[in-house]
């Protein structure tokens, strides 16, 4: 055992390293947020670490691998840290105690490798306007099309018990499409009640020959079974497919901007971000709009100037012979989307994810709403991990670029290693609660709670940048990151669902009638486990905080506060559900009645590269506004 003098000699210096260099790139991130992106000197220690990435990553300011490097160094002293700590600090009489904390931390610690070096290069894309010098990709649409060739485009709109006033809203927008050779198949799958499908029948055929209106019974596979329905329909002449949720109104030049990327044979399809009307003037509604167009506007763009783009199924455009070469839309996964797209990337095929909004939807009125939807994107990735997990390994699917293998595979492994996590952390949690009826204090390593403070500052700067790039105030980020944290809970069901349900999960809808109020007590009961544990929670971490010495900071200090973080993150969950029910009680309207009527009393419950080089990259290939 080393003497506590040996301790400050190694862990001080280091640590006091590792927090100023992680100041000095929030700070050269601030600056670039202000004064644009460029190679500037940086912390020397810094720039020697990241100088092989400065090379490698040529198209990006020095704040990206300096960003890099930074926050692996702390991951890997805070490995260090703790590994010294669970040798000397625990005396014998807490050999239990330690192996309930350690066991966790080896197995935390594994999951930290498998996804260091793919997360912390994936972390920054939130950030990628203050990072990137030089775009090689499209995120911005081409010029709108007004000479030949016009290759034919069928728009594709499943519903289900849909309100007609919101889908005939959506049809109104399709014929203003100014795109000259076009139609459209709307095929209504499985709606029970005539009163919401005949009025959309009926105006198909106001609107037209170009609208083909389709009514079908017992069609088996949710919206994957409509859309390949419609895909079946679709006229052979057809080059490219549209797709518009029944709820998107989508703009007049949404065709005529994106038909041109099709001219490269390697691009299989085009994404725009999901937006959304009528959230304004509802606190739970904006911060759900802030929550979703964090993902939609900085990550997913980002990403996809990386070379890793996804479908996310409404508003976008596919090639026509891609799609029907891989067998059409899954109709077993609960993201037929995206699994499309990894079915697309596994015979060579590649899109692109473009940061301009063609379209806005609804969003879900309710927290129980927006939990179901929230299922479905964390129980689909993971369902597609299980359905091709074999295809991902190296020797298989040889067309797929390795960017794609790997963005794929951490895709799900991202929320397993969540899940798993979780769970470690309840048995952490119960050896610390051994410490704490023994009344046995175990005093935290040197250095631990700086570089601690030091990543929650950094957090809370990066979230600050990120609002600054989406253009919503402080208040905005505060909601973005609560909502995100309720959400938590519902993601853990998912995982669990996706991998040990015996069932085929169901495909849950995102109902856009207009929502009304249901008591409070109804509200909270939406929410129950989130109410209980939350409050379990705070309990124990009040529990813990009481037994702490603060002029010794102990692991009772650390567990406390680990206790109180998360207790706040699921008592946020029964906060969003009053909220929006108490806004739906005072008859706030977030959207236009006539898009949102009421539910009526009798409704039935390719890897040959797109851009590749700049000089060869399409004129779109500009950073974003």
């Amino acid at each position: 055992m080393m003497g506590d003098g040996m301790w400050a000699l190694e862990v001080g210096p280091t640590v006091c390293f590792l927090v100023a260099l992680q100041w000095g790139v929030l700070l050269l991130l601030v600056w670039n947020g202000k004064r644009g992106v460029g190679m500037l000197p940086a912390l020397g220690c810094a720039a020697v670490l990241a100088s092989a990435m400065c090379l490698g990553l040529r198209h990006d300011s020095v704040a990206r691998p300096l960003f890099f490097t930074s926050r692996l160094l702390l991951v890997l002293l805070n490995g260090f840290i703790l590994f010294r700590w669970f040798q000397e600090a625990f005396p014998p009489s807490a050999a239990v105690a330690r192996l309930l904390l350690f066991v966790p931390w080896v197995v935390g610690l594994f999951f930290v490798a498998l996804q260091v070096v793919y997360g912390l290069l994936v972390e920054p894309a939130y950030l990628l306007p203050l990072l990137r010098r030089r775009y090689l990709r499209p995120t911005q649409p081409l010029p709108p099309r007004h000479a030949p060739p016009f290759p034919r485009v069928t728009v594709h709109i499943p519903c289900h018990a849909e309100p007609p006033g919101v889908v005939l809203a959506t049809l109104d927008a399709v014929s203003r499409l100014r795109y000259p050779d076009f139609d459209v198949i709307v095929v209504d799958n499985n709606t029970e009640d005539p009163a919401l499908w005949r009025p959309v029948e009926a105006h198909c055929a106001r609107l037209g020959p170009r609208f083909r209106f389709v009514h079908v019974e017992s069609l088996p596979g949710a919206k994957g079974g409509a859309l390949n329905l419609a895909l079946r329909l679709t006229p052979k002449e057809t080059r490219v497919v549209a797709l518009l949720d029944a709820d998107y109104v989508c703009e007049p030049d949404f065709l005529e901007r994106l038909v041109g990327f099709f001219d490269d044979p390697a691009i299989d399809y085009v994404q725009t971000p999901h937006d959304y009307r009528g959230w304004q003037g509802r606190r739970f509604l904006r911060g759900c709009y802030w929550e979703e167009r964090t993902g939609n506007v900085l990550q997913l763009p980002a990403l996809s100037e990386w070379g890793i783009t996804t479908l996310i199924g409404t508003t976008c455009l596919i090639r026509r012979d891609a799609l029907e070469a891989v067998g059409g839309w899954s109709e077993t996964c609960l993201t037929e989307d995206s699994e499309l797209a990894l079915r697309l990337e596994a015979r060579g095929g590649q899109g692109l994810f473009l940061a301009r909004t063609f379209g806005r939807g609804l969003l879900p009125e309710t927290f129980l709403a927006l939990k179901k939807q929230r299922f479905r994107w964390v129980a689909g990735p993971i369902q597609q991990l299980r359905m091709h997990w074999r295809g991902l390994l190296p020797d298989r699917s040889p067309r797929m670029a390795a960017r794609h293998r790997w963005a794929r595979f951490f895709q799900g492994l991202e929320f397993v290693s969540t899940w798993v996590m979780d769970l470690l952390g309840l048995v952490a949690l119960l050896g610390t609660l051994l410490l704490a009826v023994g009344r046995q204090s175990i005093p935290l390593p040197e250095g631990l709670l700086p570089l601690l403070a030091t990543n929650l500052v950094t957090q809370g700067v990066l979230a600050w940048l990120r609002g600054r790039l989406l253009g919503c105030s402080l208040r905005e980020v505060f909601a973005v990151t609560a909502i995100s944290s309720a959400l938590g809970h519902t993601r853990r069901q998912a995982v669990a669902a996706a991998f040990f349900s015996r069932r085929p999960l169901l495909w849950l809808r995102t109902d856009k009638f207009q929502a009304t109020s249901v008591g409070w007590r109804a509200a909270l009961a939406t929410t129950r486990g989130e109410l209980v544990t939350g409050l379990v929670m705070l309990g124990l971490g009040v529990l813990m905080l009481s037994g702490t010495d603060l002029s010794r900071p102990d692991l009772f200090l650390l567990g406390g506060a680990a206790c109180l973080a998360e207790a706040w993150a699921l008592l946020c969950a029964p906060y969003f559900a009053l909220t929006a029910n108490a806004e739906l009680r005072k008859g706030v309207k977030a959207r236009p009645p006539a898009l949102s009527p009421g539910r009526p009393a009798v409704a039935a419950p390719a890897t040959a590269a797109a851009c590749r080089t700049a000089a060869e990259s399409s004129p779109a290939a500009s950073p974003p506004p």
